[in-house]
């Protein structure tokens, strides 16, 4: 029987749409792999990309299938206090669109990765340390996409109801979407990625609308349905953060606001469509035109969370599934409950293109962030560490493998690794290893005139304090056992390692100056 009640509209039509629209991207990859003669076109696709292209593959990548579970599994239990987190994105886009904020100094030097900064603006040894901490926390941080990908594809198509282990025939299938999405990033680079995130962007775009028509207009649902019931069951934790019993509160706001714009200019899958521009003006008019699409990735699936709850709430046997200790208690399964709406309300065929875009979510994410992380290992460790300038033909082939490396890495721990409660806190906490401490680099060299040498490596060695932040619940556990009246939360101890970092940076930079003033006014000689 299936333990949600909810019967998936999926067949057998759907499942040619999604084979058709897999398809399309394989032979993309083959194609885009003619174009690829040297490492600039490779990774960051020649450095040509317009705006309105470029803002739709930014939307793309930053719109992942993990991006639109985590959000609705926050938003399950939460309700529309999550699109907080939704104006935040949509603030930073206008913020760094308008001002240009380190994005446009960045393209100005023509770089092709974020770490090569470090080394013209502070030393060659900072660079492969920095790209060592990039990589690490991006690895991790993409640990858990596989898993969440799983998770939406065995309760969207209906498979939990398959004889046997459901999840284990969702990993496997997982697995061979990972797979795919290393070929035809590893033939095409960012050519390819560029050319598929556009068209992930425009049949994402249409899922997504299609899940929010049929939410809007089912009969058990609607607008007014779904305010009422959340307000009834939940209160006003479901509709402002700041309520004393939301979870969320200043701390968690602040840490957010800081992690979405450290990310906007030095998380390398972000960032990098800043130097993927054709000139500043076009990466500054990228995060201006992306800025309603990172308000739209986060608040659309709040919008699913809040219909799944909605029928959740009208049923005995799903509310006891759910929330086993009421409906104004914490819930169980939260991972399961969108998708699982989304495939009882939406009609079979129309199913098939929903899942077709969440896929083209799960496949926009992986390519660029697997483009990412193996060019900072190729260009930011790899290559500073040999004696010899690589060839552009060097260069490729390591990226490539290190492609390779990385997606056999997700296979054996991210698909089979076990969720946590919190996903997107894992995700920013994670994140917060390299951005505190490269975040506060960039800043200080672009813009303060004593930055120093030591006060960098002091702040990026600061940033490896939140690896600590990964495992704050046997730590929890442990403060509750010895009576301890507090716990130490994800934002709050994220943010405390933000401050920190930015603390090491000035204290080092003040006491151990550089022997050669730079100014933060002077030129940077561009990269190569």
């Amino acid at each position: 029987m299936d333990p949600l009640a909810l019967k998936s509209n999926f067949a057998a039509l759907d499942w040619v749409i999604v084979g058709v629209y897999l398809s399309l991207s394989l032979l993309i990859g083959v194609w885009a792999n003619r174009y690829i003669h040297n490492t600039k076109a490779y990774l960051i696709g020649g450095g040509k990309a317009g705006s309105s292209l470029n803002a739709a593959t930014y939307v793309g990548t930053t719109l992942g299938l993990v991006t639109l579970m985590y959000a609705a599994i926050d938003a399950f239990s939460h309700g529309f206090a999550f699109v907080t987190l939704a104006l935040i994105g949509l603030g930073t886009g206008l913020l760094l669109g308008c001002t240009g904020l380190v994005i446009g100094p960045l393209r100005r030097m023509n770089l092709m990765t974020i770490p090569e900064y470090f080394e013209k603006r502070y030393s060659r040894r900072l660079r492969v340390a920095g790209g060592c901490i990039c990589a690490l926390a991006g690895i991790l941080n993409m640990g858990l996409f596989p898993k969440m990908g799983a998770t939406f594809l065995t309760y969207s198509t209906g498979m939990q109801n398959m004889a046997g282990d459901a999840n284990d025939t969702v990993n496997l299938i997982t697995s061979l979407l990972i797979l795919m999405v290393l070929f035809y990033t590893v033939l095409g680079g960012m050519v390819s990625v560029i050319i598929t995130d556009y068209i992930q962007f425009v049949v994402l775009s249409l899922g997504m609308g299609l899940g929010v028509y049929f939410c809007l207009t089912h009969p058990d649902l609607g607008w007014q349905t779904m305010l009422s019931t959340i307000a009834e069951h939940r209160g006003e934790r479901m509709f402002n953060p700041l309520a004393a019993d939301s979870g969320y509160g200043w701390t968690w706001i602040l840490f957010n606001c800081l992690v979405f714009l450290y990310a906007g200019f030095c998380w390398a899958p972000e960032a990098s469509r800043s130097l993927t521009a054709r000139d500043e003006s076009a990466a500054r008019r990228t995060f201006l035109l992306a800025s309603p699409g990172m308000f739209v990735r986060l608040a659309i699936p709040a919008l699913w969370a809040v219909a799944a709850f909605t029928l959740v709430a009208q049923s005995e046997e799903l509310t006891g599934y759910f929330f086993p200790d009421g409906l104004a208690n914490d819930p169980a399964h939260a991972a399961e409950a969108m998708p699982a709406t989304l495939a009882f309300v939406t009609p079979t065929g129309l199913l098939g293109l929903l899942v077709a875009g969440m896929l083209a979510a799960f496949m926009s994410t992986h390519d660029s962030y697997l483009l990412c992380w193996s060019s900072v290992i190729t260009r930011d460790i790899v290559g500073p560490l040999v004696r010899r300038p690589l060839t552009d033909g060097q260069e490729i082939l390591i990226t490539r493998i290190s492609v390779i490396v990385i997606g056999l890495f997700l296979l054996v721990w991210g698909v089979w690794y076990e969720l946590t409660d919190s996903v997107w806190t894992y995700m920013a906490v994670s994140g917060t290893i390299y951005m505190s401490g490269a975040g506060v680099v960039l800043l200080g060299g672009l813009y303060w005139s004593r930055a120093s040498t030591v006060g960098a490596w002091a702040a990026m060695l600061s940033g490896l304090l939140a690896l600590l932040g990964l495992f704050l619940e046997p730590v929890n556990t442990q403060l509750a056992e010895l009576e301890f009246d507090f716990a130490v939360s994800g934002p709050a101890f994220g943010l405390f390692v933000y401050a920190f970092c930015g603390a090491m940076f000035v204290v080092f930079s003040l006491l151990f100056p550089d022997k050669t003033p730079h100014p933060a006014s002077a030129p940077i000689e561009e990269a190569r």
